[in-house]
Formats: C-alpha cells, sequence, structure tokens
C-alpha cells in the first residue's frame, strides 16, 4: 500500500455498520465509477481482492456507497466510530483497499513487540521500542512498564540456559530487548542505591542481576543495579528478602537493610486490586438477583 495512491479516512457510523456499506461522501466520488459497478477490494493487509458493489453518487441520500461489507465488519469487529481508510490502488480496475485502522495498528505494534523481544543487539531493541511509543503515543517509561509487566504475566520462570566458554560455564545474558525495557523504566539507575554513570556513547551505564541465577530472564528475577550493588548481590551475605507479590522490594546485605526500587509492584498490585473488586462486585450482583428472585 503505497503513501502516493489516493486516499481518505472516514469514520464507521451504527446505521451504516448494520446494513453492511460504507457511505462515501460527495467530495470523493471523483475516485470511484459513474455508474453502478462491481469493484475489487482488498481488506487491510490481505492480498487477495473481494468483488463488491458500488452505488454511485445519489443526491437524494448524499452519498455513495460500497456495499457487501457485513463479514468484514463482523471479521474485524468493526464498531462505531472506528477510522477506515480508503485507498484506491488501481485506478484503471477499479482495485480498493480497506483498512480498519485500530486494527492495523494493532498488527504493527505486534510485530513491533515480535521484533522487540526478538532483537539481537540493544540498537535493534531500542529502534523497536521507539517505534512501540510512537503508535501508542505515550511516554517511553510508560511503555517499557507494560511491556514488562506483559512480559511477566505471558511468561514462565523457566531454567537460564549455560553456554559452555573455554575456561568455565557462563549464564546466557539478558536479551537485548528485556534490557531496553529495563533501562527505559529505571532511567539506567541501580534499583538499590540509585547510581549511575554516563557512558561516552550517552547511554546510562547498569548491570543486571538475576535473583535467582538458575532462573532464566522472568522482568520479576531481574535487577536493574550498579557494579557495587551487583557485587555486593553477588559475594555479600544477602538475607531477609522482601516481597510484593512476585516482585522484590527490600533486601538486607551484610546485615544492613535496602529497599529496592519497584514501581512495577504497585502496578501488578493496583491491577490485582482492580480485579478482586470486579470479582466481588459480580458476587454481590449474583447474591442480590437471587434474592430479588425469591421475593416473586
Amino acid at each position: 500500500m503505497s503513501d502516493e495512491n489516493p486516499r481518505f479516512t472516514i469514520r464507521a457510523s451504527a446505521s451504516r455498520l448494520n446494513k453492511g456499506l460504507l457511505a462515501v461522501p460527495q467530495k470523493h466520488k471523483t475516485l470511484f465509477p459513474t455508474e453502478r459497478a462491481s469493484i475489487q477490494v482488498a481488506f487491510d493487509d490481505e492480498s487477495e481482492t473481494r468483488e463488491v458493489t458500488f452505488h454511485p453518487y445519489d443526491p437524494v441520500t448524499k452519498e455513495a456507497r460500497i456495499l457487501g461489507l457485513g463479514n468484514w465488519f463482523k471479521t474485524r469487529g468493526v464498531r462505531e466510530g472506528d477510522k477506515i481508510s480508503i485507498v484506491l490502488e488501481d485506478p484503471e480496475r477499479w482495485r480498493y483497499r480497506l483498512v480498519l485502522d485500530r486494527y492495523l495498528l494493532q498488527q504493527q505494534e505486534t510485530q513491533a513487540r515480535q521484533q522487540l523481544e526478538a532483537a539481537l543487539t540493544d540498537s535493534e531493541a531500542q529502534q523497536q521500542l521507539e517505534k512501540l511509543v510512537r503508535l501508542a503515543r505515550r511516554r517511553s517509561r510508560d511503555v517499557a512498564g507494560e511491556e514488562l509487566l506483559r512480559l511477566a504475566h505471558e511468561s514462565q520462570r523457566e531454567a537460564r540456559p549455560i553456554i559452555a566458554a573455554p575456561v568455565s560455564e557462563r549464564h546466557e545474558g539478558v536479551p537485548s530487548g528485556i534490557r531496553i525495557l529495563l533501562r527505559e523504566l529505571h532511567d539506567g539507575k541501580c534499583q538499590i542505591c540509585s547510581f549511575t554513570f554516563e557512558k561516552r556513547n550517552g547511554e546510562p551505564f547498569f548491570e543486571i542481576h538475576h535473583l535467582d541465577p538458575k532462573v532464566g530472564h522472568h522482568p520479576t528475577n531481574l535487577l536493574v543495579v550498579c557494579p557495587n550493588c551487583h557485587a555486593q548481590l553477588e559475594h555479600a551475605t544477602v538475607t531477609d528478602l522482601r516481597w510484593a507479590g512476585a516482585w522484590l522490594v527490600a533486601v538486607r546485605i551484610n546485615g544492613k537493610r535496602f529497599s529496592v526500587r519497584q514501581p512495577l509492584a504497585h502496578d501488578a498490585l493496583k491491577r490485582g486490586l482492580f480485579l478482586l473488586l470486579i470479582m466481588a462486585a459480580a458476587q454481590i450482583s449474583r447474591i442480590a438477583f437471587r434474592k430479588s428472585t425469591r421475593g416473586y
């Protein structure tokens, strides 16, 4: 789909959705046949076209109409107010593309997430995070937090792979996608002491500590730390770990108590409380309904 092709956007209305059609404003009538005709339409990112009927401009209804779109509306869950882009891809064959903007945005976000998770370098991961930020139109830190929460919810805590090294065994490093999300969420600052420093390339320096060395890169098993705190966590006496759900929020190192800055713990708690409130409200409604029916 080229940006050079003539295109315009309309909003779906309830009355048109119920009839399985789209109304074309008069100002765009030059992009369509002057008489009733069959036109070829490709939907969203599909390559194949389908034949639908076009009704030219009617002075009574003051609009032209594209008919036969009911199945597409149903399949994509098109709802009132959705933006739909209409693109004229081939004027000689009257070939068009209809794109549900919300669906296309979801597809682009899904692709960016997949590429973020599969990124082999930090720069690749950074590019995909920036793409997600542009698509979501939200702050980079907020998007990073949402992605880490999603990963924490969807992934399982698994054994951390071991890579054979010439002298000894070493564990596989944290994937670039997760590194970039953690850096964005915490500004590269240590979650224990808040220290970082700027490298020559302008990026903050940080390391990532695995709370359980044998467990993989699940977000709840990772901490952004400075080299000093990392060394203490690896070699000092670490006791009295305190948790908020699955997130570490405090620890004692050589007898000294430290708080662990963990913003996602609060977000996860809010989500959990919200779900509990919904469940409680539903239960109360069921009880009230049973009581009301007994009165008849």
